[in-house]
């Protein structure tokens, strides 16, 4: 048996977080109501890495934020995506605080963000006040929470920054105390044949084991060895209770044992932005994509530069005759650790048969070196160096499809996926060359189409995309649709707080939205995952009769109007 060794074992970064509670401040509460988790910092999702705590908010919204430490406010942003209304505080020990998901700012801070907005005629901001605009200390009231942007419910988002680089950095290394015994839940091991030769159980093919046990001990069910040969990598599907939360959160610390000598360690402390997408690198994105569950993988591609990988030795040859003890140990950050092992056999190495490659079928190097870019017909793919986390083989075609401005080009499938975007190009059918409201739709395995956007370029639809599977040029000719919610044309509102509108469009998403009173404009949020529009009474609104008008421009350009008038 030989561990096979792929890079440094440790990186700078690992050893700086041994030494956290000692070395970093000690911040105050976000919240005055006792903290309970509904998700972790690092929590290892598809696409995404968890930057902060998810604060529970006792299922409302309106909740007071407070300054962490001394600082000032060094950013504001609002958007119907993302973080939503958010604030950031940097604060003079070299961190910045981060509240995200927000319902509204305080006092002055409101203010002035309102009166950015209707400066600039626009609901989505980013503003970066002067350090001296808003000096804020420790406990001060800077917001209430809310459940804004891309937030699936009522909570804080949590964040704390290194000023300098940006990194967001585990907070509970910041003092937070909260009470936790519960021990992680192993819920699953993968076991990886790697390369052109090696096999699991006489095959190929990766295989899931279930798993069996509680309190910190498990074990696979009905299995206490695996046989192999070659060179196999695992993998281990997981999550964490924090204390008495029942979410299921992601675990602090992955470590693999191969006969007792830590082999792999994945530690949730602290990582780059530029990172989150080598996630899907470190995951068995393949089996998500089917089976919906996140199996790590011990497997370190040669193109994930993760930060959060601290040992990257987590593959292993195994001949006939081999045994390797396997052991997983998974922590939360109180230190509560759960353990499931096997034993790993090598075998007499078997011909299997394995998918034949044809035409169709295109080598691409992540190097860049073979295949970085393809052409087929009218379909075009450019990949630089660093696109793919590894070699991969990908699948290529076309087919005819009726109502569409091209053929449906293949390019790989929704399984496979990508560190960076690539270009994609395709030559419309020449009918089609000069409609202004041309896009490249995106059709996954299961056939749900989605639209990409693009530009014409010197006859080509062109897109950035990390996207894979089919794709075909489609028009979008149909205009948002835009129906009030909470009145009537004609209606008095004097009882009502706002004027509410539901905005949709099913093609390429909405683009603009804008509401005019008697033909000014006022402001308008927009709240996309609920598809709802709406503006506030303030003092633009007049007594008597008010002309309402609302303009939503979807992705292609088509603009849908509205018109009504209210009493008030």
């Amino acid at each position: 048996m030989k561990i096979r060794v792929l890079f440094a074992c440790l990186f700078s970064l690992a050893s700086f977080t041994m030494t956290a509670q000692e070395s970093f401040p000690q911040y105050g509460k976000p919240v005055d109501i006792p903290i309970y988790l509904s998700a972790t910092f690092g929590e290892i999702r598809p696409n995404h890495i968890h930057a902060g705590l998810d604060i529970k908010t006792q299922a409302v919204e309106g909740k007071k934020i407070y300054a962490v430490a001394d600082g000032y406010v060094s950013r504001i942003g609002v958007s119907p995506y993302g973080y939503g209304h958010v604030l950031y505080i940097t604060h003079y020990d070299g961190y910045t605080s981060v509240y995200a998901h927000l319902q509204r700012f305080s006092g002055a801070i409101a203010k002035y963000v309102k009166q950015y907005q209707y400066r600039n005629k626009q609901f989505a901001v980013q503003i970066y006040p002067d350090k001296d605009k808003f000096p804020v200390k420790k406990g001060d009231l800077i917001a209430y929470s809310g459940n804004s942007g891309g937030s699936g419910g009522p909570h804080l988002h949590f964040e704390i920054r290194h000023t300098a680089s940006e990194k967001p950095v585990n907070p509970l290394y910041f003092g937070y105390k909260i009470e936790d015994n519960v021990k992680p839940l192993i819920q699953g091991v993968s076991v990886y044949a790697l390369g052109d030769n090696s096999i699991i159980e006489g095959d190929y093919k990766p295989v899931y084991y279930a798993v069996e046990g509680g309190n910190g001990k498990f074990k696979l069910k009905e299995k206490t060895v695996v046989t192999g040969n070659g060179e196999i990598a695992f993998g281990i599907c997981t999550y964490d209770q924090v204390g008495t939360s029942t979410n299921k959160n992601g675990p602090y610390l992955y470590e693999l044992f191969l006969d007792d000598e830590l082999a792999f360690q994945v530690e949730c402390d602290s990582f780059s932005y530029s990172e989150p997408r080598y996630v899907n690198s470190l995951l068995d994105y393949r089996h998500y994509k089917q089976k919906k569950s996140s199996y790590v993988r011990t497997e370190t591609d040669p193109f994930n530069k993760l930060q959060m990988i601290a040992m990257r030795n987590g593959t292993v040859m195994v001949e006939e005759g081999d045994t390797v003890n396997v052991r997983f140990k998974i922590s939360d950050f109180a230190g509560n650790a759960s353990e499931v092992g096997f034993k790993l056999v090598g075998v007499a190495p078997v011909e299997v048969e394995r998918p034949m490659r044809n035409r169709s079928e295109y080598f691409v190097k992540a190097d860049g070196s073979i295949n970085n870019e393809i052409l087929i017909d009218d379909f075009h793919v450019t990949m630089e160096k660093g696109t793919l986390f590894r070699d991969e083989w990908i699948q290529t075609g076309h087919r005819e499809e009726r109502g569409c401005c091209s053929q449906v080009y293949r390019f790989g499938d929704d399984g496979m996926t990508t560190f960076k975007n690539y270009t994609l190009r395709i030559r419309p059918d020449e009918k089609w060359a000069d409609h202004p409201r041309k896009f490249i739709a995106y059709i996954d395995n299961n056939g749900k189409v989605s639209s990409l956007g693009g530009k014409m370029k010197n006859g080509w639809m062109e897109v950035q995309t990390r996207s894979m599977g089919e794709f075909v040029v489609k028009i979008d000719s149909v205009a948002p649709v835009v129906k009030a919610s909470n009145f009537k044309d004609g209606q008095s509102v004097k009882e009502l707080k706002s004027l509410r509108f539901k905005i949709s469009d099913d093609m390429t998403g909405i683009e603009n939205y804008d509401i005019y009173l008697d033909d000014v404009w006022v402001l308008g949020q927009y709240d996309a995952k609920n598809a709802l529009l709406y503006y506030d009474f303030d003092e633009k609104i007049k007594a008597g009769t008010n002309k309402v008008k609302v303009v939503v421009t979807d992705g292609a350009g088509n603009k849908k109007t509205a018109n009504w008038k209210v009493t008030y």
